[in-house]
């Protein structure tokens, strides 16, 4: 069984009338407040067809997005590529830069037994995401996945890419670097294709999307829905980041008691303290507690067969929480800042590997859901794959 991953027929903006700054949005479970308003006041930003509003906003987002193609604001590729994308940031004041691939991602059973999912979904999610796939018939935003690249073939194939002129260059909504490259050579779609065949996904973001995109296919078997918008990233890149994704809750008299039970509590002074206690403590389990003042968690419960922090957090705590009722954040400063604003108690998380996630989902199956953040997110808008020109 081999992993299934094709070039495409991107449609794409024309970059001589939209630049890649004006066009490209987070995707659509991080877009809110003024970041939501600040997009939308862009015309032809993506956020129109990522996350639509209105009385009907799938059938408004279907009929923008045949209009955008209708009048050139999109543009088709003649012939299938590869679209390598690279992004600039900072992670704790390193400047870091990730290479991926944008690829059409099989989704018959024999790649699916080579992608592993690695959090629950939320159905809400799923819901609003079925109903925008049925509606546009188009991969709007990729799934995010991660794969070994034991050899480093992949590596040095987009490093190659790399040389050429970008396609496009600008900033995501955030002010983070992007430039783009179209991969359209035979010799290096074919080795790219052979390399990548090897591979074993884990898939790092868009566990919706991925579900959602099975689902679809299956149940529908329209033609061109039968592969996703993926893109690809290995573990060898220096650029992968992946940062734990903390918890605020509600506070009640039976979670403390739960908590009670499960950890023992070591008062510190403030939260730069909370973490460097953190760092030091050898167990999978330690967290942080911010709740009026700052504590080290440690296990008092048993473990859990996954040997992960969120998911014996989930049994061993929160496993009378509604996940839709936890607040998550990727900033340990926004968690307790959150917990001081609402008056609801924080739990902050220890840093892990792609190793670790990999081992706890070989134990043990899907994690909960909101375990991991793979920093930064994969902008939406740099190409779409239409489902009527991947046939």
């Amino acid at each position: 069984m081999a992993l299934t991953v094709r070039p495409f027929r991107g449609l794409r903006y024309d970059f001589r009338r939209t630049s890649l700054t004006a066009a490209v949005c987070p995707p659509y479970d991080v877009i809110r407040g003024e970041l939501d308003a600040r997009l939308r006041r862009g015309r032809t930003n993506a956020v129109h067809v990522e996350l639509p509003r209105g009385a009907d906003p799938y059938k408004a987002a279907a009929a923008l997005f045949a209009r955008w193609r209708k009048s050139g604001v999109l543009a088709a590729e003649d012939v299938p590529a590869y679209y390598v994308v690279e992004q600039s940031y900072r992670v704790r004041g390193k400047l870091l830069r990730r290479t991926g691939v944008l690829a059409a991602l099989g989704l018959d059973k024999a790649t699916a037994a080579r992608v592993l999912a690695h959090e629950r979904t939320l159905s809400k999610h799923k819901k609003d995401r079925q109903k925008l796939i049925r509606a546009v018939k188009t991969n709007t935003s990729p799934i995010f996945g991660v794969f070994a690249d034991r050899s480093g073939a992949v590596t040095r194939l987009l490093a190659a890419a790399k040389k050429a002129k970008p396609l496009a260059s600008g900033k995501d909504s955030g002010g983070l670097g992007l430039r783009l490259w179209r991969l359209n050579d035979p010799r290096a779609l074919s080795r790219l294709e052979s390399a990548l065949a090897r591979e074993t996904l884990l898939i790092a973001d868009g566990h919706h999307r991925y579900a959602v995109g099975r689902a679809h296919w299956e149940a529908s078997r329209q033609r061109g829905a039968g592969r996703l918008l993926a893109f690809l990233v290995s573990e060898r890149d220096p650029g992968l980041v992946v940062l734990p994704t903390h918890r605020v809750v509600e506070g009640t008299p039976a979670l403390r008691l739960d908590l009670a039970k499960a950890c023992r509590l070591r008062p510190v002074r403030d939260l730069a303290a909370l973490e460097a206690a953190l760092e030091k403590e050898s167990s999978p389990y330690a967290m942080g507690l911010v709740d009026g003042e700052y504590a080290v968690l440690t296990p008092r419960a048993p473990g859990v067969k996954s040997g992960f922090a969120t998911d014996w957090l989930a049994q061993r705590v929160l496993a009378g929480v509604d996940p839709h009722d936890i607040a998550y954040f990727h900033d340990a400063a926004e968690a307790a800042a959150e917990s001081r604003r609402s008056g609801r108690m924080a739990i902050i998380l220890k840093d892990f590997s792609v190793g670790d996630i990999r081992r706890a989902v070989g134990r043990a199956g899907l994690l909960p859901q909101k375990s991991t953040y793979f920093y930064p997110k994969i902008p939406t808008g740099l190409v779409f794959r239409a489902f009527d020109l991947d046939l």
